[in-house]
């Protein structure tokens, strides 16, 4: 993890400490290798049924992607990054961002952060939430710079 000072900005309760951004990486080998274990061998075996399929190579192609995504958080490493604009989240080939200004609700989950559009549970915050995983031995401080991040920024 490493943290990126920010300018002008100070933690809340802390007058005169600057607030920092912050990076940090998420390696679901590292953190959960049995679910990463599983996952990729899941991916493997609709994989293997999609070339048995004998489809055109190129429609294989992108179907293998396409049924893939879903299971791709639980074995790709990600790159995570919070600052003073908002957060973000970097995997394969993939990168979420998210202002504070639409990050309503901030929720803990067992492997980081949920940060919400929405004030209250919503069904759609599976497809429109950003999770920032985050390695274990770090979780409980990354949490709460996170969560001093979007009070500072626009949070609440």
């Amino acid at each position: 993890m490493s943290t990126v000072p920010e300018r002008g900005a100070e933690a809340p309760g802390q007058s005169g400490e600057p607030l920092a951004g912050l990076e940090w990486t998420y390696d679901p080998w590292v953190e959960r290798p049995a679910a990463a274990g599983i996952a990729s061998l899941a991916v493997l075996a609709m994989w293997l049924v999609i070339a048995s399929a004998q489809f055109p190579w190129l429609l294989a192609i992108a179907l293998a992607a396409f049924v893939g995504a879903p299971l791709y958080p639980a074995f790709i490493p990600a790159s995570c990054r919070v600052g003073a604009a908002g957060a973000e989240r970097r995997g394969l080939l993939l990168r979420s961002r998210r202002a504070w200004s639409d990050v309503r609700r901030i929720e803990d989950v067992p492997v980081g952060v949920l940060l919400s559009p929405y004030a209250v549970r919503r069904a759609l915050d599976v497809t429109r939430s950003l999770t920032l995983p985050m390695p274990a031995p770090r979780r409980a401080d990354l949490r709460a710079r996170v969560r001093a991040l979007w009070e500072r920024h626009g949070g609440r």
